[in-house]
């Protein structure tokens, strides 16, 4: 693998945040020595701290923040300031008119379309990326000439507001900062999610042929549509976002080399959007067996424990009924850093409501304990891809009922138990099962470990990565630029 340098993309996750996507990359990073990696993480504001120390082959990280910044050009750490001063009064309307006007109508009447034209997509994604090289970005989408040229099209889809029109614009200068990035030259792209943080991957693609892989963790298109649903104003609004991001999607899609889903699951969805069968190479998530064993669980009452977020997609509301359902004698437990603090007071409220006693709302840093403590680990998501919970679960040897959402059912199929999503019944009935059949619980355990040892290990995992990006990376003829630390 030597000389082989990946630029790694992330969006909301590593190395600022945990959650599964996070593990993966650092798992993956750790476990690929020889390889050079890049980061360039997009983050919501400059103040978000590291959850993770990237390892030395880890040459450089490119931190994106897309929100809380005054001046898009405060992040760029590569260019002297005297050219960013230079580039913003080297932006004349004139220049804007001429040269960034005809890039912006062929990108929005793209995104617009009901079928986004992907090739017109992703080539003027490249040319506004080369435009933001010598001219200035905030001077540029800040500009008078784009807001008239914005509305007139706007205006051709519908009837937008004016504040329709002022979020929407809004929400595409934040988006599209990425194209104010400098990206270094690599042997191949890697992008961790068909989203706005595969920009870079889709412009070096087009631009210099660099091999792009594409990871698709959660279905980014539909758990955009579950958030998006929960608003029930701003309909124009909502249907542009939509449309840009559909068309972001869809351009990962187009122009990835190989598309690596972490499930069968997401396949449907990457075939639905135009990716040909023939690129897809699903690469299940793993875990290390070694260190995620079963161990006796330490003496107690019966305990059904979770390990996930305080966030909606985690559907915590459910945990907390099947709770309630189930009652005294069994103990309840959520491992799980806050992450959406509104819906962390609404849970606190139902479990005051609930009258039960669940604990919730720390992470754990030693998660291993947490499954070793279980009896039952529940999983009441309603959106997931192919969840590390579920498997290192499994791997600690413990009885597991899920969601039937995304991979769950291939991870779970003959050793667990899947629940339709919000069935708070079907899943107190489950649980209550397996707490009430310790030979049940017994017998499904042995089949997950056995099935983690065969299907779903750590070292399986990252050698199909490797072995891709050998492939892939060796395939080009560019002589990477390796970027400083």
């Amino acid at each position: 693998m030597s000389g082989v340098s990946v630029l790694l993309t992330t969006e909301g996750t590593y190395p600022y945040s945990g959650g599964g996507v996070s593990t993966w990359c650092d798992t993956l990073i750790r476990n690929t020595p020889d390889v050079r990696y890049t980061l360039l993480p997009l983050m919501m504001n400059p103040h978000v701290e590291r959850r993770y120390t990237p390892p030395t082959n880890v040459r450089r990280v490119l931190p994106v923040p897309l929100w809380g910044i005054e001046e898009p050009s405060e992040f760029i750490t590569d260019v002297p300031f005297a050219r960013l001063y230079e580039r913003a009064h080297n932006t004349p309307r004139a220049a804007i008119e001429a040269e960034f006007l005809p890039i912006f109508r062929r990108f929005l009447d793209a995104v617009m379309r009901a079928d986004p034209d992907c090739d017109v997509v992703g080539r003027a994604l490249v040319d506004m990326e080369e435009y933001f090289r010598r001219r200035d970005y905030n001077k540029t989408l800040k500009s008078p000439e784009v807001w008239d040229a914005f509305v007139a099209i706007m205006e051709k889809h519908g009837e937008p507001t004016l504040f329709d029109l002022t979020e929407c614009l809004r929400w595409l200068y934040h988006f599209l900062i990425v194209l104010n990035v400098r990206v270094p030259r690599v042997s191949v792209t890697h992008s961790t999610a068909a989203a706005f943080c595969g920009i870079p991957c889709i412009t070096s693609k087009i631009r210099d042929g660099v091999p792009f892989i594409l990871t698709e963790h959660g279905v980014y298109l539909r758990e955009q549509n579950l958030f998006l649903s929960r608003f029930r104003r701003l309909y124009f609004a909502k249907d542009f976002l939509l449309s840009l991001i559909t068309a972001i999607v869809r351009t990962n899609y187009r122009f990835a080399d190989v598309v690596a889903p972490v499930c069968h699951y997401n396949t449907r969805w990457e075939i639905a959007h135009g990716t040909p069968r023939d690129k897809i190479q699903v690469i299940y998530n793993g875990v290390d067996p070694d260190r995620f064993s079963p161990a006796p669980k330490p003496p107690g009452p019966l305990h059904v424990v979770a390990t996930a977020r305080i966030d909606r997609l985690k559907d915590i509301e459910t945990f907390l009924r099947v709770a309630a359902r189930i009652g005294r004698g069994v103990r309840f437990s959520i491992y799980g850093a806050v992450t959406d603090e509104k819906y962390y007071r609404e849970c606190l409220a139902l479990r005051r409501e609930l009258g039960v006693d669940v604990t919730m709302g720390e992470a754990l840093d030693d998660v291993v304990s947490a499954y070793r403590g279980a009896d039952v680990v529940l999983l009441t998501s309603i959106s997931e891809a192919f969840p590390f919970s579920v498997i290192e679960a499994m791997s600690c040897g413990r009885a597991v009922v899920a969601s039937d959402v995304g991979g769950v059912r291939e991870a779970l199929d003959g050793c667990g138990v899947v629940v339709r999503p919000r069935d708070v019944d079907t899943f107190a009935a489950e649980v209550q099962r397996l707490l009430d059949d310790p030979a049940l619980r017994e017998k499904l355990a042995t089949r997950a470990r056995a099935k983690v040892i065969e299907q779903f290990r750590i070292d399986e995992s990252v050698a199909a990565y490797l072995n891709l990006y050998r492939d892939l990376g060796g395939a080009t003829g560019a002589s990477p630029v390796e970027a400083t630390a």
